[in-house]
């Protein structure tokens, strides 16, 4: 639990602001239910990881989130 602003608040936040609406956001959450993941791909997350999650796990959803832009730098 985060002061002042939810996780879910803050996702939808940085998802309206224009100049970081492609800013990948993968939430780190406790809550597991179905209506807590459906909350939050609706304010615009792009993976949703629920505790406790494994290292590997959550290193290859950074990866996956870190080679497309890395692959446009190189271009």
């Amino acid at each position: 639990m985060m002061p002042r602003l939810d996780g879910y608040q803050t996702c939808s936040l940085i998802k309206k602001n224009p100049k970081f609406k492609a800013t990948p956001v993968i939430m780190l959450s406790s809550k597991d239910g179905l209506f807590d993941r459906a909350r939050g791909r609706m304010v615009g997350s792009d993976q949703y990881l629920t505790k406790p999650f494994t290292k590997d796990s959550l290193l290859q959803t950074v990866a996956t989130f870190a080679l497309p832009a890395e692959t446009e730098s190189n271009t």
